[in-house]
């Protein structure tokens, strides 16, 4: 199974709590707006990325965040 992040950048408010979670998954960009970086080959396993990311996503006090799992 294979986990994908997805930020709403209307909902992104760029306060950073993802970026502070996981630097290697998200950063702010120049606007301040929160990019989910899906170059990640160096991250966790599977697995692990996926509880991450849901952490993430549950923690964002906007809701931008979306995981999307599929498998391949």
């Amino acid at each position: 199974m294979r986990a994908t992040a997805h930020v709403d950048r209307n909902l992104c408010l760029g306060a950073g709590l993802c970026e502070v979670m996981a630097a290697e998954m998200f950063r702010l960009d120049a606007e301040g707006i929160a990019v989910a970086r899906q170059d990640t080959a160096d991250g966790p396993d599977e697995a692990g990325r996926l509880e991450l990311l849901r952490d993430i996503a549950d923690c964002c006090p906007t809701g931008a965040i979306t995981i999307s799992t599929t498998t391949d």
